[in-house]
């Protein structure tokens, strides 16, 4: 009986509830940490089987438990017993942002002196924040996200310093805000060497400054001439001319300046005939006075050996217009055209012989009289007097050369002018 008895008792200690489980404590040592540090929670239960931290670090097995927390909000500690019985208990976690200039910009990127510059800035975190004028020195609080409106002279920078809340780290940041101010270029002396010209005549602008390029304006042309400080111009009648120049800092104008043009407009074409060489340019003789349509021949005055011809012939384009050109060499290809860029206002002219493919070109054979081919020139009556081209001033330009087995020679070119 007496055994029955503790068996009893012994199975009745077995069934024994251990009791729910019992949160003493749970806590945070920082509430309000930066974004990324970390934080240690303690805690302390009882009849506990199992123990976790949501939403992180999930399952702990023991107190304290450092943690980089991800999020803000509340933190909660769940724990069980063996039975599934649950209790909890929550603290709360706001994470502050890191200290941070987000914008610091200064727009338009550049004005003239005394213009309006628009500074706009934005931080995160900041306790307090200044902003430093570099061309004063001076110092002024603003607020922590803002914009001011400012009118340098000069580019200036203007600092930015965001201050963190005492403690933390970094203790500050700084951003430069540059107002870039461009100062026009300069021009002077825009004038012109002859203010009254007969038409036909030509006059010379020019100018002193210090921009990057130029332009010239009559009203109704422009002339864009880079670096130049100098324009040759032929007004057919009077103008008046402006100049405007472009740098890093804006641009400037100048002027006007008038051309006082007295007219006298061109009637015909005289050609004068050049000295005597192999081979020479010379005039069709059937053009009937007065001779507004003039075509010019390049023609052997001798026995000539020619494999290919190569011509520059600047115009002045304002007296005459170029045509066409119409080649007379057997077997010879040609092109003929007005140039550009460098060549602007130059009759270019090129006539060679074809080879075969395997072999060069051979020398053709001209004797006096044969012909290379011949282009023709019509009259510009607003264009005034005045000389078209003279194949006895190089300066201008002038170029032609004779390729030929034994070498290289010349096409003499005599003088046009309109009269």
């Amino acid at each position: 009986m007496r055994r029955l008895c503790l068996l009893a008792a012994m199975l009745a200690a077995c069934q024994k509830d251990v009791g729910p489980p019992i949160i003493d404590s749970f806590t945070v040592d920082n509430p309000n940490p930066d974004v990324g540090a970390v934080v240690t929670f303690s805690y302390a239960v009882r009849n506990a089987s199992s123990v976790r931290i949501d939403p992180g670090p999930g399952v702990v097995t023991g107190s304290p438990v450092s943690v980089v927390p991800a999020v803000s909000g509340p933190y909660t500690l769940r724990v069980r017993n063996e039975s599934g019985v649950e209790v909890t208990s929550s603290v709360g976690l706001t994470l502050r942002p890191l200290l941070a200039i987000d914008v610091a910009d200064a727009t338009p990127g550049q004005v003239q002196p005394g213009m309006d510059v628009n500074l706009t800035w934005s931080t995160t975190s900041a306790e307090r924040v200044t902003l430093a004028d570099g061309s004063t020195g001076q110092v002024s609080d603003v607020a922590a996200s803002g914009s001011l409106v400012v009118h340098p002279a000069a580019t200036t920078i203007y600092t930015l310093v965001a201050y963190n809340q005492a403690g933390r780290q970094p203790a500050s940041l700084t951003a430069k805000m540059a107002a870039r101010v461009g100062v026009p270029p300069s021009i002077s002396n825009f004038a012109v060497d002859k203010p009254s010209i007969v038409q036909g005549d030509f006059a010379t602008l020019s100018w002193h400054g210090n921009a990057v390029s130029y332009s010239v304006s009559d009203g109704t042309t422009t002339f864009n001439l880079g670096p130049r400080l100098s324009l040759v111009v032929r007004p057919a009648a009077t103008a008046t001319y402006t100049l405007q120049a472009v740098g890093l800092g804006g641009t400037s104008t100048a002027g006007p300046v008038t051309v006082t043009v007295t007219p006298q407009s061109a009637t015909k074409l005289v050609y004068s005939a050049p000295p005597a060489a192999p081979l020479q340019l010379v005039a069709d003789p059937g053009c009937t006075d007065p001779c507004t349509d003039l075509t010019l021949h390049i023609q052997a005055s001798a026995d000539v050996q020619l494999r290919g011809l190569a011509i520059n012939l600047p115009l002045d384009t304002t007296k005459v217009s170029f045509t066409g050109f119409v080649p007379t060499l057997p077997g010879a290809v040609s092109q003929a055209a007005m140039g550009s860029g460098p060549l602007q206002d130059t009759l270019v002219i090129g006539v060679a012989l074809k080879g075969t493919g395997t072999a060069v070109a051979q020398d053709a054979a001209l004797h006096s009289g044969d012909q290379v081919g011949s282009f023709t020139l019509r009259l510009l009556p607003a264009g005034g007097v005045g000389n078209v081209f003279d194949g006895a001033a190089p300066a201008v330009g002038y170029k032609a050369i004779v390729q030929g087995a034994a070498g290289r020679g010349t096409v003499a070119i005599g003088k046009l002018d309109a009269n």
